[in-house]
């Protein structure tokens, strides 16, 4: 038993550390934030530990009886947890760092509120049944909410609000579907293999879809994706990378969990379950990508561009086959450095100049060179450019869909269709990362920016100009200052670079992820 608690050791860390941070955030505001990123960087070590354990043996699982007959508090540190809970912390560790600098107010609360965040979606991971996950899936849903609202304006407030509502209705449709599946079995354990008594029958269908419906909210899947591209350009930066890169995960790894661990392939290989599920993905796919090309604000381009990346996840989840599986598991991986950089390099941008519409851009390899390199990485990774990583996961989800359509749980013509439309969301990803890229390298500036009071920041100017500081309440000098280069100091700088470089370096050594995403493969398909 000793050594089963262990998996409690990445949940309890962010726990205890946002209080010790509440206490070190009242006395400085700045050694808190420090603190939240050693605390973010002490989680990934521990994690990676448990991973190293876990490695030599199938799973770490430890019960708690809590008093309720059947429905002990169950953790569980398997393949597909340990893989989601290191991507996640490694992101966590690079956003905590930036936002040192980036957060300029209410700087304990939005960390406090970070590390709370990072104890929920890690006791999302790491629990072995519906009744624990949920319990975990609700403290995440509110204290991820406070990051949304954390500006505190009134948008803040409405888009955090409606993320909220949002979470409450998918968290309805899991609390019911969890309640009828114990009455049935007698039992909510997510075992791998599908819980015995659960048919394809007609209430055997319903649960499938309240649970759909529960976990697709949280990941932003079409048809409820509408709370996404509200709150994600709402929220700081460091929290926008946060929120698209791994949160929307939770929701990704509650798919999985129902489609492989709770029903299991052999039922929900039903024609109208998985079928209309795949359908659902590859619209998620391609529409997001089609209202991110409508959009002038460069932060709800990105949510609109996570719409259609959380597609890709899904559709591999939908697959059925190792390939396809591979794919969409892979693309988690690479959709957190991807989206992580693009995220933190638009922030940047905002945090220096104050611009956010798109036509505003031109220039900026001038005047951010090393901003701008990091959001072409991540842009030609999005786009699928080999050899970075985006392209990899694309390439196969590819295969997954030919290798449905020879086994039979679609048609060729339909397995056509899917390819077509990975290529399709990769073009579409050029039509609206492509102008961005070109205006920022190939335009001169025009006219002259003003940093925003929001997030103060000393900008120097080369040509024999003066120094611009505004105060944190935004009564700084208004005067505008022509400048060359805006650069943020390396507090923001080294984060965004390394998510960047990430997209590059792993696509050149790509069997690394894939050893991680090999494990979970045979988790569920090779096992």
């Amino acid at each position: 038993m000793s050594s089963d608690l262990i998996v409690l050791i990445p949940i309890l860390i962010p726990l205890v550390g946002a209080f010790l941070v509440w206490g070190i955030g009242r006395v400085k505001e700045d050694a808190g934030a420090i603190a939240t990123a050693v605390i973010s960087g002490l989680t990934l070590v521990s994690v990676g530990w448990i991973y190293s354990v876990v490695n030599n043996t199938e799973a770490i699982s430890l019960k708690l009886d809590i008093g309720i007959p059947n429905i002990p508090l169950f953790f569980r540190a398997d393949s597909l947890g340990l893989f989601l809970s290191l991507v996640t912390c490694f992101v966590w560790v690079l956003a905590s760092i930036y936002a040192i600098e980036y957060i300029g107010k209410r700087k304990t609360l939005f960390n406090v509120f970070l590390l709370f965040s990072l104890y929920g979606i890690l006791g999302i991971y790491l629990t072995g049944n519906l009744y624990s996950l949920l319990l975990f899936f609700e403290f995440f849903s509110v204290a991820s909410a406070v990051l949304v609202m954390h500006e505190g304006t009134k948008q803040a407030m409405r888009a955090g609000f409606q993320y909220l509502f949002m979470s409450i209705v998918g968290s309805v449709a899991v609390i019911f579907a969890v309640a009828i599946i114990w009455w049935l079995t007698g039992t909510t354990d997510l075992t791998g293999t599908g819980i015995e008594g659960l048919t394809n029958g007609p209430l055997g269908i319903a649960l499938f879809w309240l649970l759909i419906l529960g976990f697709a909210i949280k990941a932003g899947m079409f048809p409820v994706h509408v709370w996404l591209p509200v709150a994600h350009p709402i929220a700081p930066s460091p929290a926008s990378a946060l929120l698209s890169g791994v949160m929307i995960k939770a929701g990704a790894y509650g798919m999985i969990r129902i489609v492989y661990g709770i029903f299991g392939i052999s039922v929900v290989s039903n024609v109208f379950m998985i079928k209309t599920l795949m359908v659902l993905a590859v619209i998620t796919m391609i529409l997001g990508s089609v209202l991110a090309i409508t959009q002038t604000e460069i932060k709800r381009l990105l949510a609109y561009s996570s719409v259609a990346q959380i597609g890709y996840v899904i559709l591999g989840i939908t697959l059925l086959n190792v390939n396809g599986f591979a794919g969409g598991v892979l693309h988690i991986f690479n959709h957190a450095l991807m989206k992580g950089a693009l995220f933190l390099a638009a922030g940047a941008v905002i945090h220096q100049t104050g611009l956010r519409e798109i036509k505003d851009f031109k220039g900026l390899g001038k005047r951010m060179p090393l901003t701008m390199a990091a959001f072409t990485m991540a842009a030609l990774s999005m786009i699928g450019v080999p050899p970075f990583i985006g392209f990899f996961s694309k390439w196969l989800l590819g295969l997954g869909a030919l290798d449905a359509g020879s086994l039979g749980l679609i048609t060729p013509f339909y397995a056509y269709v899917i390819v077509g439309a990975i290529v399709l969301s990769g073009l579409l990803n050029i039509v609206y990362y492509g102008p961005i890229l070109m205006n920022g390298w190939f335009r001169d500036p025009e006219g002259e920016i003003s940093p925003p009071h929001a997030h103060p920041q000393p900008v120097l100017a080369t040509d024999g100009g003066h120094v611009v500081d505004d105060d944190v309440h935004g009564h700084g000098d208004e005067e505008k200052v022509k400048v060359d280069q805006v650069e943020p100091s390396w507090v923001m700088s080294v984060p965004t670079l390394t998510l960047a470089l990430g997209t590059l370096v792993f696509g050149f050594y790509i069997h690394l992820p894939m050893r991680l995403v090999e494990n979970v493969i045979g988790m569920y398909l090779r096992g």
